[in-house]
């Protein structure tokens, strides 16, 4: 297929190009920086601000696919890519969403993605919605956090995260995307053990073989911590976020199978944190 990636440069984008790549489909990137596309892959340019822009980027395309950016315009953009492929003809289109819970309608990044989720299924195209827990990705800005003050500072609780490697969801959103027979409709993932903060902060302090302690569940007390390092927006939607996953973690159901767009062997929360701390002590 030909496929158009919106978000194809990012740490969970361009695993996706670069899987969809090795599996023989023609992958156009739509981009602001050409420079950072994954080998392979052509970059197309247009601003996801200005819809008008998207019009000649969907000629001869098949497939869709956004990873979108947390961002308060994420719903607009969302909604004008559907759009477009809805009026270009697309046969299929895929998202990257988040596992929804108890709570979680109320951060707006999760918001957004239902509105641009239902969007998809009204729009008569073939669809597809990838669930993922959260990221490990996230600690790689917080060696200030952890190498330098002994903290890790996610306030993710007790209740239990199945955080995931980027570079799987990547996998799967290619993988999600292309099946064959394909069948529209949704797919969770997770990473293969469920993690808490106190663990995380464990698996620092025996990398670093220094005391890294968990910054604790007092979210009050973590804004306070953070608010220099996010936007207003961005601190008030991750509140929102941590206060749901502290209540109702976020892990497979009891008895729900790993998901079959998985790729065979996961990357594990220690493998993650090995690499990123060798990077840190270079």
């Amino acid at each position: 297929m030909h496929i158009l990636v919106f978000g194809g440069t990012g740490k969970t984008g361009a695993p996706a190009v670069k899987r969809l790549i090795e599996k023989g489909h023609a992958v156009r990137v739509f981009t602001r920086a050409p420079a950072k596309v994954v080998a392979g892959a052509t970059p197309v340019t247009g601003d996801l601000d200005k819809p008008e822009t998207l019009t000649s980027v969907f000629a001869g395309v098949d497939a869709v696919l956004m990873v979108l950016m947390v961002n308060p315009a994420e719903q607009a953009r969302g909604l004008a890519i559907v759009a477009a492929a809805t009026t270009a003809g697309v046969k299929r289109i895929g998202l990257l969403s988040l596992v929804h819970g108890e709570g979680t309608e109320v951060v707006p990044f999760y918001a957004s993605k239902k509105v641009i989720e239902a969007a998809m299924r009204e729009s008569g195209l073939e669809w597809t919605v990838v669930r993922s827990a959260g990221f490990f990705q996230t600690d790689a800005g917080l060696k200030g956090d952890i190498v330098d003050k002994g903290i890790f500072s996610p306030p993710l609780g007790s209740c239990g995260i199945n955080r995931i490697d980027t570079r799987d969801v990547g996998y799967a959103l290619a993988e999600a995307l292309t099946r064959t027979p394909f069948v529209s409709g949704e797919h969770r993932i997770f990473g293969p053990e469920t993690l808490t903060g106190d663990i995380c902060a464990a698996t620092y302090a025996k990398l670093l073989g220094r005391p890294v302690r968990y910054i604790g569940d007092d979210l009050d007390a973590w804004a306070a911590f953070k608010k220099d390092g996010f936007p207003p927006w961005s601190l008030n939607a991750l509140r929102h976020m941590y206060a749901a996953t502290q209540k109702i973690g976020m892990k497979p159901e009891l008895g729900e199978a790993k998901s079959a767009v998985l790729p065979p062997q996961q990357i594990t929360f220690e493998d993650f944190a090995r690499e990123l701390v060798a990077g840190w002590q270079k």
